[in-house]
């Protein structure tokens, strides 16, 4: 069963949650981000995923982290005061100092700890400094991760010490279409198995990925919210690529193409694929520009037919 956290982070920052999938794959990680953006609650459920990614997505690690139960993670938010205000919440500095034997132990039961901040806009600089000596002296591996609903309200000396993430709900993603309408049914079905075809097609270096372009594609995605469905789905099957060695099927978006992602993972280095997930995630930035859908999935073709072929 999958933990509501990975199903939150699955609506609402799926490109998001590539992204860090990637940098864990490929042990980039920073020591500490900052995320800021809207809505704490998701917000905090994309922050159990990456710690459950870190320590191990296992359920038994996700139970444990859901119920904060695990004694590498440590998620905290601050005080509430004496008269009970929750819009009154403040971090205090003996919170801070309270926190001292978690940063000074190393992890107990996986490679890094890993601490969640939450609005850290509230920290004021008396706490601010004391959680700055904690984290500019690591006592050994860790993964910290502060959250915050506006950046200059952070203290300026958290900012310029964090890398900065924004974090937005990605709204293109939750299209409300009605799953069970025999259209939408037809149509998914239709258009998965063309992806399907044109991705292995794409990873073969083989001329028809083109034709697939022009001739199955495009047919298939007539509106802005057929492209939007593709894509995402498209940015899926590149991760599930990377990810199928590293996670359990029942986290992978399309656990029957397992076959072919071993046999990508033969034929091609990690590097090779890895460069493959990069020039398909390129196109994000593409979409800013006045270029046609064909054009774009055309340049893909031959940005990944380039990187293989290097």
């Amino acid at each position: 069963m999958q933990p509501d956290f990975l199903k939150t982070t699955k609506v609402y920052y799926p490109k998001m949650m590539m992204h860090f999938d990637m940098l864990i794959t490929q042990n980039r990680l920073s020591h500490l981000y900052l995320f800021i953006g809207p809505s704490q609650p998701i917000k905090l459920a994309f922050s159990r995923y990456l710690a459950w990614q870190v320590i191990g997505p296992t359920e038994r690690n996700a139970i444990r982290i859901n119920e904060n139960d695990h004694p590498d993670v440590k998620i905290t938010q601050p005080s509430l005061p004496k008269s009970g205000l929750k819009n009154n919440r403040t971090w205090k500095v003996d919170q801070i100092r309270a926190l001292k034997p978690e940063f000074i132990t190393v992890a107990r039961e996986s490679n890094k700890k890993v601490f969640v901040f939450d609005s850290v806009e509230t920290l004021k600089s008396e706490a601010g400094n004391a959680l700055l000596k904690f984290i500019e002296e690591p006592f050994g591996p860790q993964l910290i991760m502060m959250f915050a609903e506006n950046v200059n309200e952070v203290l300026p000396t958290i900012r310029s010490r964090a890398q900065i993430v924004h974090l937005q709900p990605e709204s293109d993603v939750t299209i409300d279409i009605d799953s069970d309408d025999k259209a939408y049914k037809e149509w998914s079905d239709n258009t998965l198995t063309v992806l399907f075809k044109w991705f292995e097609l794409t990873l073969q270096r083989q001329i028809q990925a083109f034709v697939y372009v022009q001739e199955k594609l495009i047919d298939n995605l007539q509106d802005a919210q057929q492209q939007t469905i593709f894509l995402n789905w498209l940015h899926q099957l590149t991760r599930d690529m990377i990810m199928f060695a590293q996670v359990p099927e029942s986290q992978l978006y399309f656990p029957k193409l397992v076959g072919l992602y071993k046999t990508l993972d033969k034929i091609y280095s990690r590097e090779k694929l890895v460069a493959v997930s990069d020039a398909i995630f390129k196109d994000d930035f593409l979409k800013n520009y006045n270029l046609s859908l064909q054009t774009r999935l055309e340049k893909i073709v031959l940005d990944v037919a380039n990187v293989l072929g290097e």
